[in-house]
């Protein structure tokens, strides 16, 4: 079931990566890797991509505690943070979307600061690109 779950995320989540960036943006799944997606630039290769390990459902928050074990802060990736609704079958408005250097030192009370509309995530990736 939570194998299902993830999958239904990613898709969602690369719907509405493609859907925010006009296409500007090509999405893949990775193979031999932990990450679950990859970023490019349409048309500008030469940039390394930008990775994404996608977390679902209680993933970041065991008992009311934060958890950071298991997560690895090195590297060019972010961390989608996504709670799936299981009754719409949807990713909720809200997800998080935090890069895996700011992620060692992240307190709770920071989350918010890392919100992102989940329509806007393709614009959000977009925008990473222009710097």
């Amino acid at each position: 079931m939570e194998e299902k779950i993830h999958e239904k995320t990613e898709n969602i989540i690369i719907d509405l990566i493609n859907v925010g960036a006009g296409g500007r943006l090509v999405i893949y799944k990775p193979e031999n890797s932990a990450m679950d997606l990859a970023v490019e630039k349409r048309g500008d290769y030469k940039k390394s991509p930008i990775s994404l390990k996608i977390c679902v459902q209680d993933v970041l928050f065991k008992d009311k505690g934060f958890v950071r074990k298991d997560f690895d802060y090195a590297g060019n990736f972010y961390y989608v943070f996504a709670y799936f609704d299981l009754i719409k079958q949807d990713i909720e408005d809200v997800i998080w979307v935090v890069y895996s250097e700011d992620f060692s030192g992240l307190k709770e009370t920071d989350l918010l600061r890392f919100s992102v509309n989940k329509e806007d995530i393709g614009q959000f990736l977009l925008n990473k690109f222009g710097k």
